[in-house]
């Protein structure tokens, strides 16, 4: 759970960062690499970036964004050792952050390029700025959780390049 919380709080943050149209002072640049992959090896998975996305590494957490930074992806291995710990655990610990939740996608699981997969969305508040939301969990080497949010209507302007990424996301052999 602590490891939810922090990425929130980044992710909070970030947020704040995203509905304001000013650039915050003191924010450190996102690391772009020219092959565009990425591992999150903790977790055990590999994803491509779209052309033009970006990748901030902090320590366990990765962030993954739009280049306008409009949408916003926390990957993260949570507390929880197995994935249906995880799973039975989301509701609350998204509820510690987001005020307001309001699940509009009860849930579905079935597997994700091979490993076990579950997903849920909905809309919500952080900071007092409304959300859209989504959360991923897979269970690779390790259960990893993503965490995508942007305002309302930004995933779909994104939706293209977002299926691309989402597609990309392979368990590291």
């Amino acid at each position: 759970m602590k490891k939810l919380i922090i990425s929130l709080c980044l992710a909070s943050s970030m947020l704040a960062g995203i509905c304001s149209a000013k650039p915050r002072a003191g924010m450190s640049a996102p690391v772009t690499q020219e092959n565009r992959f990425f591992s999150h090896k903790e977790a055990g998975v590999q994803f491509e970036l779209p052309k033009g996305w970006k990748a901030k590494p902090d320590g366990e957490v990765i962030t993954v964004s739009t280049a306008d930074d409009s949408l916003q992806m926390v990957f993260w291995v949570p507390d929880e050792d197995t994935f249906d710990a995880a799973v039975k655990d989301l509701d609350k610990e998204l509820g510690s952050t987001i005020k307001n939740i309001k699940t509009t996608d009860k849930g579905t699981s079935d597997t994700h390029n091979g490993m076990p997969h579950f997903s849920t969305g909905g809309t919500g508040e952080v900071s007092g700025a409304t959300i859209e939301w989504s959360v991923d969990v897979l269970a690779a080497k390790k259960v990893v959780i993503i965490l995508t949010f942007a305002a309302p209507g930004i995933a779909e302007k994104h939706a293209e390049d977002a299926l691309k990424f989402i597609t990309s996301i392979k368990k590291i052999k």
